[in-house]
């Protein structure tokens, strides 16, 4: 499925999510996440998607944020029904009960990395670059990263990152827990794909209830944190996948879940 600059489509299972703006380092324009909404809504329908990739086409950057050049244009009157529109399908994206990755090459930055912290996982290259610039231009994040930042990296590293708008390079990114893993950048790409391929293989169900239950259960006491885990684990245990997956363990063979 092609709209325009944010293209949809499916390899093996795997959802493919490309941001296709090259010539302005994948930078999103309004247009551009009323399209991006739209794949979120094309994978929220397509059942046989078992794991999301996010990706930038070019290579040169991930997402370097919103168009300033549109920014400014819009009026203090709109900028709330823009931010709202945007933060909407950044939520929806972080809901889909499939994991979804962000494939970092190059920058992440301002909105760029607000969409990948949308994202359960982020990988990167070597070379990729990943901040939230904006206090640099008199403003603040505001498509999530003041919420999600935290959440990911720490409250005081979130502070520090975004008060000084510091860009991170990838190993630093890594030892802060911003990002899982760093891959050279040659090959990058089928290397995010192999990580990817290995997690389809797994019970569709059980990453879906996994991913719940980690999101829900973060802003939940410990007791009630429990009991979300607890009612997830029982519905697992009662479905076919369980018992394929432990039947496939104790005969010491691969599961074929359905």
């Amino acid at each position: 499925m092609s709209t325009g600059e944010v293209r949809f489509e499916i390899q093996d299972g795997i959802g493919i999510i490309t941001i296709s703006r090259p010539e302005k380092r994948n930078s999103m324009t309004q247009a551009m996440f009323g399209q991006l909404a739209g794949a979120v809504s094309e994978v929220e329908k397509r059942q046989e998607v078992r794991v999301l990739v996010i990706r930038g086409e070019g290579g040169a950057d991930f997402c370097a944020g919103d168009d300033l050049g549109e920014l400014v244009r819009i009026r203090s009157s709109g900028i709330r029904d823009f931010l709202t529109a945007a933060q909407d399908t950044f939520v929806r994206l972080e809901a889909l009960h499939q994991p979804v990755i962000a494939a970092v090459a190059g920058n992440a930055l301002g909105g760029g990395l607000e969409l990948a912290l949308s994202c359960d996982l982020i990988l990167a290259s070597e070379d990729s670059r990943l901040g939230l610039p904006e206090t640099n231009l008199g403003i603040i994040p505001g498509l999530g990263g003041t919420i999600r930042l935290p959440r990911t990296v720490g409250l005081g590293r979130a502070k520090e990152m975004v008060f000084s708008g510091r860009i991170l390079d990838a190993p630093e990114a890594l030892s802060w827990g911003l990002v899982q893993a760093v891959y050279p950048r040659d090959g990058f790409f089928p290397k995010v794909m192999e990580f990817a391929r290995a997690m389809s293989a797994k019970s569709r169900v059980s990453l879906a209830l996994a991913k719940s239950t980690i999101n829900r259960g973060m802003d939940a006491s410990l007791e009630a944190g429990l009991a979300l885990e607890r009612e997830a684990f029982c519905y697992c245990f009662c479905l076919s996948d369980a018992k394929e997956g432990i039947s496939a363990f104790l005969e010491k063979r691969k599961p074929v879940f359905e």
